[in-house]
């Protein structure tokens, strides 16, 4: 099973979940997707979908402040929530277990490790944190999408870098 998350202002407009809908369209033929949304602190959301469950893939989608145009392929989390600690004791940061990626355009993505403070680092953090604890196989990718851009047109660069990368077998 894969697990498929976009944050979702109250409008439902924001590119994250604009995206998430587009994949939704374009990733028909695979049923064992599960696509959720997540509105507000990502904390319920957590507990009823990562916490207690196994998934091959966890695929996280969440809006960047910015003016860059490219996909970024976060490949960090940090334990900070605003000015505090997310889980006390655990470290400072924590590295995904991204799945491969020997195929992606650097026209359209780039490594990044800045996930931020708020809540795409605070349900990432978490997210790894259950996978490294639990010592499961599952692979976490976390993709910051640039605001001002074309959902239809982000969807096709994650759709192919999704297939291209054989993340859904």
């Amino acid at each position: 099973m894969i697990l498929i998350y976009a944050f979702s202002n109250q409008w439902g407009t924001n590119i994250s979940r604009r995206v998430l809908s587009d994949l939704q369209r374009l990733l028909p033929h695979f049923p064992e997707i599960n696509y959720q949304i997540i509105f507000g602190h990502p904390r319920i959301f957590y507990n009823k979908y990562i916490r207690n469950d196994e998934y091959e893939l966890i695929l996280g989608l969440g809006d960047y402040w910015g003016v860059e145009s490219k996909i970024r392929i976060e490949t960090i989390a940090r334990n900070v929530y605003g000015k505090e600690s997310i889980y006390p004791l655990a470290p400072i940061k924590i590295e995904f277990s991204l799945p491969e990626l020997e195929l992606y355009e650097p026209d359209n993505f780039k490594i990044s490790e800045n996930m931020g403070t708020y809540n795409c680092n605070w349900i990432a953090f978490q997210t790894q944190l259950v996978i490294d604890k639990k010592k499961l196989k599952t692979r976490h990718l976390f993709l910051h999408l640039p605001k001002r851009s074309n959902s239809m047109v982000l969807a096709r660069n994650i759709s192919s870098l999704i297939e291209g990368n054989q993340m859904l077998k």
